[in-house]
């Protein structure tokens, strides 16, 4: 009796012990579900924290794809789809080694489209990859996550990263929005600082290059709202005694040559060098100094008093930029000098030669080449002298100058020869502009004048595409048949003239 009263009791004690067996494994259990969730919060609250001190988007979405890949979730492949400016997804972020790679792709996959129209995780077709939007509480997804795993995708995988997102949501838009702020801030900042638009309107000046618009953008700086916005900015330029005034006359520059400096107002403020403010403080000169003297003025009228910060301004500006007109002045000089024949004012060979192979090589057909030759310079160079020679090729240019069109191009190619271009007319223009020459010539010496003109004058034209040096050559061989059939003749001509001019003049003397 007493041996079956044991048995029971050893059974019953078993019996407990198995039950507290499976309580304690159940119990465990638990512990390392409570303890995985401990963890997988603590890893959040980590991921999340490290985004927090991100102060760029840029640097926000590296420490993103770094927290999915490396630092907790461990995704086998993360990337970023972002928006672009019609509000595409086509931007793609890439980790690639320690920077973010970007490049353009089309959210072509369903599981993608879908999370983008849902605004909720969906996972593809076979669970390896993953879509997750970035979704503001007002609704606007700033991003989709796009996440790859070799051995699938669960369900607490998918739940762990949603949690993650819903965190983050609003400190990525904080950061967005935040670097936005600081670029606005900055564009702000940059309007309001007048050193950084002297900076820019300065260097706008200075690589203008071309002597005219230099001037045009400094008039343009002086009245524009991007520049000192007065209502009218005029420049006097000196030039040897006398002043060239530029001015604005919408959005045109217009030039005009002023009398003498002497006795005017202008002359006052480059005597003293220093800016004149009139008392009402609408009317201001400022003088433009470039190594110790005064090349320019600036007269500026404002529809409002011009305050002391915007004098400070100005004088820096002049500072600046006084030399700019000087350089550029001299370079338009030198460049007229360099095409220009100094005695007559016509173009030089060089320029000839230029345009003869501009007018070549854009077919400016048809065209016409007259070719003039002085007969009898050497004689009157000779015997009166090389001023009364001067007087004499002057006196050609100003008949060749006012007899031929707008369109010709009149140049001194050598000591006593000219060529002249003519494009935009008929094959015959040409002639009817030769024979108007001589014409113009007769005319000319039958005035009352110290030198009579002598030209031995040849032309020639093709009305289609033929090398110019062959139609010049045509109209110089027609400029020596002339000299030969007239030159004699217009030598003595000139020769009787001048002696009965001489003869008349000592006998009224």
């Amino acid at each position: 009796m007493k041996e079956k009263q044991t048995n029971d009791c050893i059974a019953d004690l078993k019996a407990k012990l198995a039950l507290l067996e499976v309580e304690n494994l159940r119990l465990k259990g638990t512990q390392q579900s409570i303890a995985e969730v401990n963890n997988n919060y603590l890893m959040l609250h980590y991921l999340t924290s490290n985004i927090q001190s991100c102060q760029t988007t840029m640097e926000l979405w590296k420490t993103y794809l770094h927290n999915l890949s490396d630092c907790g979730f461990n995704y086998d492949d993360v990337a970023i789809l972002l928006p672009d400016d019609s509000n595409e997804f086509t931007i793609k972020l890439k980790l690639s080694g320690n920077s973010v790679g970007q490049s353009v792709a089309l959210a072509e996959d369903d599981y993608i489209k879908k999370a983008i129209i849902l605004k909720t995780s969906v996972t593809a077709p076979d669970n390896l990859k993953s879509a997750v939007p970035i979704v503001t509480k007002s609704g606007e997804i700033k991003a989709v996550l796009l996440a790859e795993k070799a051995n699938g995708i669960f369900f607490e995988d998918l739940q762990l990263l949603d949690v993650y997102v819903r965190q983050t949501a609003a400190i990525i838009e904080n950061i967005m929005l935040n670097e936005k702020l600081r670029h606005f801030q900055e564009l702000l900042g940059k309007q309001l600082d007048q050193f950084v638009m002297l900076h820019y309107v300065t260097k706008a000046i200075n690589d203008a290059g071309n002597y005219y618009d230099v001037l045009t953008n400094y008039l343009k700086t002086l009245c524009s709202s991007l520049g000192f916005g007065f209502e009218e900015g005029i420049l006097y330029i000196l030039t040897e005694n006398t002043l060239q005034r530029a001015s604005l006359q919408e959005e045109k520059l217009e030039l005009a040559e002023l009398p003498s400096l002497e006795g005017t107002f202008i002359n006052k403020v480059v005597e003293s060098r220093q800016y004149y403010l009139s008392p009402d403080q609408l009317h201001l000169f400022m003088p433009l100094n470039s190594f110790g003297i005064v090349t320019a003025v600036i007269e500026i009228r404002h529809n409002k008093e011009i305050i002391h910060e915007q004098i400070q301004m100005l004088e820096i500006f002049a500072m600046q930029t006084s030399s700019t007109i000087v350089n550029t002045r001299l370079k338009l000089h030198l460049e007229y000098v360099s095409f220009h024949d100094q005695l007559t004012g016509l173009h030089n060979r060089a320029y000839f030669e230029k345009e003869i192979e501009r007018i070549e090589r854009e077919e400016l057909y048809p065209v016409g080449i007259i070719v003039c030759d002085l007969n009898g310079l050497k004689m009157v160079n000779d015997t009166w002298g090389h001023s009364t020679g001067d007087q004499f090729i002057v006196a050609a240019a100003k008949i060749i100058k006012n007899t031929l069109p707008a369109n010709a191009v009149t140049a001194r190619i050598g000591g006593d020869e000219f060529g002249i271009i003519i494009t935009g007319g008929s094959v015959n223009t040409a002639a009817e502009v030769g024979f108007e020459l001589k014409q113009a010539m007769k005319k000319y010496n039958a005035t009352t004048v110290a030198v009579p003109v002598g030209m031995a004058i040849g032309w020639d034209a093709a009305a289609e595409s033929e090398k110019i040096i062959d139609i010049f050559k045509k109209a110089d061989s027609r400029m020596y048949q002339d000299k030969y059939l007239h030159g004699e003749a217009s030598r003595n001509y000139i020769l009787t003239t001048i002696k009965q001019r001489f003869a008349d003049k000592r006998t009224d003397e």
